[in-house]
């Protein structure tokens, strides 16, 4: 018998059928992946195990005997815990009264060293490296998950759900993650592991399901798996190219950047994708803000010969240079405003006379864009923060390309989007340079980098470090430089 089944789940909402009669189960101590493209199916049916939705039809048992639909707190007192990739912590409580927060220990008077005691025990136990009577607020992002995992196993789960865990980590805090999901699946836990980084998901499984369109495409064990199928599985066709073929011609030198941060030189030509690697922290992120003026910093830029004093963005987008953040959702998009808004948000001056604002002009001009990056969307009404990931990447290409550029400042361009939608990307990050767009690409992901890009600069604690050309570049090589 299955430690957890969901059998038969339907959940509708109005116009879309987000669930179709779908079926899943767990086994205790086993690493169960589920996957697919935004839009799949995979955040509704966990909202649907978590209480936060109630399905129009099916069931769910744990060890055999139903769960409540609609109430999370009785199903995580069930056993069933779910970590989200936007991390739940109360920022100003400690760690020990986040681990404890609704099953607090004592009677009338809380019994506050009990529960830092057995708080320390558990953070301990899991090598977190992290004091109990720490306020949440003041630890890093593995440290918070690893506090939601400790109140995980305080709790006496029996069914952990990892919602994209590793998508804001080092590689070395990955692979520590990794790890200690493999020692939770030890312990006879059930794990559910959701995650867009097939080497991830290829590493830990022991049986993957499948959503597309709502509905269950397949459920195999990760031994008769392998990365074709498992494309084709999730968008129902080949990708014969993870990554399209690049024929660069690089032109004229576009950007030329010295001394930046003290320790960064750096060149772009017409054309070309030059990426950007280095471990978290290795001032990647603060090279590409500090070319969009969005933080102070010595050296000289210039671009096209010219010299540029990017003191703001606003400088750094009249001489050419567009940046798009790594963080689509927090530092990107108006979510609630509309698509057409979010397009012509940077440019409205192009649209107006006299500071008066021509509507048809810009909505003409949203739609124009729109169609050009393929935004898809239910039209330029619908709210930004409703479209998937991949089509808010998208939305910000168009915004920021609105106007004529020279250089592009990809950060983390495919974080947290499915592979169809990766794909999409990066055939437009093609065609740009085709048209002689400059791009300078930031990217953990080493396959990525590999696989799009021209020429790579390592960073390593503030500087350039070593430049690897394409025909040459290997992981390790990459690896090497980078530590």
């Amino acid at each position: 018998m299955s430690l957890l089944r969901l059998q038969g789940i339907t959940k509708t909402f109005p116009g879309v059928r987000a669930l179709d009669n779908v079926s899943f189960d767990v086994e205790a101590g086993e690493i169960h992946s589920l996957v697919g493209e935004n839009g799949a199916g995979k955040s509704t049916l966990m909202k649907v195990l978590g209480g936060s939705y109630i399905p129009d039809s099916g069931s769910i048992e744990l060890e055999g005997e139903a769960l409540p639909f609609g109430s999370p707190l009785a199903i995580q007192k069930r056993g069933v815990q779910i970590i989200h990739q936007e991390l739940a912590l109360v920022p100003e409580l400690t760690a020990a009264e986040n681990i404890f927060l609704g099953r607090e220990k004592g009677g009338v008077f809380l019994d506050r060293r009990m529960m830092v005691r057995e708080a320390q025990s558990l953070l301990d136990e899991l090598g977190a490296g992290v004091s109990a009577r720490t306020r949440a607020v003041r630890l890093s992002v593995p440290q918070q998950q690893m506090v939601e995992i400790a109140r995980a196993l305080g709790a006496a789960s029996k069914v952990l759900v990892l919602d994209e865990p590793t998508s804001t980590l080092p590689g070395p805090d990955v692979e520590r993650l990794l790890e200690m999901v493999r020692q939770l699946r030890g312990r006879g836990l059930g794990i559910v592991y959701i995650s867009h980084r097939f080497d991830e998901v290829f590493a830990i499984s022991d049986r993957i399901t499948v959503l597309r369109d709502g509905r269950h495409v397949q459920t195999t064990p990760m031994a008769d798996v392998d990365r074709g199928r498992l494309i084709r599985a999730m968008v129902g066709r080949d990708l014969e190219e993870e990554f399209p073929p690049r024929e660069a011609t690089p032109g004229a030198t576009v950007l030329a950047a010295s001394g930046l941060l003290g320790g960064v030189d750096l060149t772009v030509r017409a054309g070309e994708i030059v990426g950007l690697a280095g471990l978290v922290g290795s001032g990647r992120t603060e090279t590409g803000l500090a070319l969009f003026g969005a933080i102070a910093s010595e050296g000289e830029i210039r671009i096209d010969g010219a010299r540029v004093r990017s003191k703001r963005p606003t400088d750094a987008l009249r001489a050419g240079i567009a940046y798009i953040t790594e963080d689509r959702k927090a530092a990107g998009i108006f979510p609630w405003l509309d698509v057409g808004a979010n397009i012509t948000i940077s440019t409205l001056a192009e649209f107006s006379r006299m500071g008066l604002l021509s509507p048809g002009r810009e909505r003409a001009a949203a739609q124009e864009a729109a169609g050009h990056f393929d935004v898809r969307s239910a039209g330029l009404r619908q709210r930004a923060g409703t479209l998937s990931g991949g089509n808010q990447q998208k939305l910000l290409l168009a915004r920021f390309l609105l106007a004529p550029r020279k250089l592009l400042i990809l950060d983390e361009p495919t974080r947290g989007i499915d592979v169809g939608a990766k794909a999409e990307i990066y055939r437009l990050m093609n065609r740009l340079t085709s048209d002689g767009l400059a791009i300078l690409m930031i990217s953990s992901e080493l396959e990525e980098l590999l696989g799009m890009a021209d020429r790579i600069v390592v960073m390593r604690e503030g500087k350039a470090v070593g430049e690897v050309e394409r025909a040459m570049a290997t992981q390790e090589k990459i690896m090497e430089l980078a530590t």
